[in-house]
């Protein structure tokens, strides 16, 4: 192979080599990456949810009025959402573990918990005028559903709650 034909492979292989890069309109195989996740990002769907500073603003947005109570025992931080026209929640923490109660209009469903899990035990309680639905197990709660008027209400704990706690939980929520 004399060097005019070598020159001239090299350069096929260099112009080859760079032809995938100009193809993805980058420069470097980093830059094509973030191209692609911009795309991947901008076809995900949108979070509904709104950060809220009390439950005032929440209520606001939501378009009707909330109580939450003011805590949670075992718990001491507090974060409200809400989803315009249509959903309140208020989250309770400590640490990874959390406390998860909402108020929503009730679209006929009258669960708006969003736990699907299988539990071992399931009670009906009457808390004041109404009639609660608890899901758990071990004696604890995990979910409770109840309604209201036109409202659909839910609390859901991760480590479960005492049905005392629960009780009164359901109380203090409008």
């Amino acid at each position: 192979m004399n060097n005019k034909t070598r020159w001239v492979a090299l350069a096929l292989a260099a112009m080859l080599a760079v032809s995938p890069l100009v193809a993805c309109g980058g420069s470097s195989s980093g830059e094509a990456a973030t191209n692609e996740t911009e795309e991947s990002e901008s076809m995900n769907v949108a979070n509904p949810f709104v950060d809220c500073e009390s439950a005032y603003d929440a209520s606001q947005l939501a378009g009707f009025e909330v109580t939450f109570p003011e805590s949670v025992p075992g718990y001491s931080e507090r974060f409200y959402q809400a989803i315009e026209g249509e959903l309140v929640q208020c989250f309770y923490s400590e640490g990874e573990s959390k406390v998860l109660i909402r108020k929503a209009v009730d679209d006929g469903s009258g669960d708006i918990s969003g736990d699907y899990n299988e539990y071992g035990e399931t009670t009906k309680v009457t808390v004041g005028d109404v009639e609660v639905t608890e899901r758990g197990d071990g004696g604890t709660v995990s979910v409770a559903i109840w309604t209201r008027g036109e409202y659909a209400f839910a609390i859901d704990a991760d480590e479960g709650l005492d049905p005392s706690v629960v009780e009164q939980l359901v109380a203090e929520t409008l």
